[in-house]
């Protein structure tokens, strides 16, 4: 058995590494979320209406817009929307569960409340670290909303507002400094 004051600051690396991966899944969404408006030009606008939003509200607007407008991304949407959804649910537990904070020895213990009662949940350091790789994966790996999605999606966003507009406000779109929007400039 670890010693508990190694345990203690093992749980808190845990869970700070935990909510800095949410908070960068949050901010590729709310970067996604910025694409969806119309106005590519002023999308820097958009950045400040969609960072006060909820990780709920961020995800509806995604799914909206790939509904309507780019049914072709709907599996993969579809597969990170699986993926993170039970994530979310942890996270509840990890960012908001606290009532108070012990040293842990195996696991902690924190509480939400669903449907009026409170339900406890006992979380190691092991699930949290488990948790923040999917998270990584979510956010960089293959179909990554900060990794190929963003650069598949961003891509299809810019292309069609080049079709729309005329020359003078179209978008070069570069990846790593190569052009991959159809329009080259």
């Amino acid at each position: 058995m670890a010693n508990i004051f190694d345990n203690d600051k093992e749980f808190k690396a845990s869970i700070g590494a935990f909510v800095i991966a949410f908070s960068e899944f949050e901010f590729g969404l709310n970067y996604l979320c910025d694409l969806t408006e119309f106005d590519l030009y002023n999308k820097d606008y958009y950045v400040v209406k969609y960072l006060g939003m909820t990780f709920e509200s961020k995800m509806k607007t995604i799914n909206d817009y790939i509904d309507i407008h780019m049914k072709e991304f709907s599996l993969k949407w579809e597969r990170i929307k699986s993926e993170v959804g039970p994530i979310n649910k942890e996270r509840r537990y990890i960012v908001h569960g606290f009532m108070d904070y012990y040293l842990p020895n195996e696991s902690i213990r924190t509480y939400v409340k669903e449907k009026g009662e409170i339900i406890s949940k006992d979380l190691s350091i092991k699930h949290i670290k488990n948790l923040t790789n999917k998270l990584h994966h979510l956010n960089n790996g293959e179909h990554g909303i900060k990794g190929q999605f963003h650069i598949d999606f961003t891509k299809r966003r810019v292309d069609k507002w080049n079709e729309l507009v005329n020359d003078k406000f179209k978008i070069v779109y570069k990846v790593n400094s190569d052009i991959v929007s159809e329009w080259k400039g």
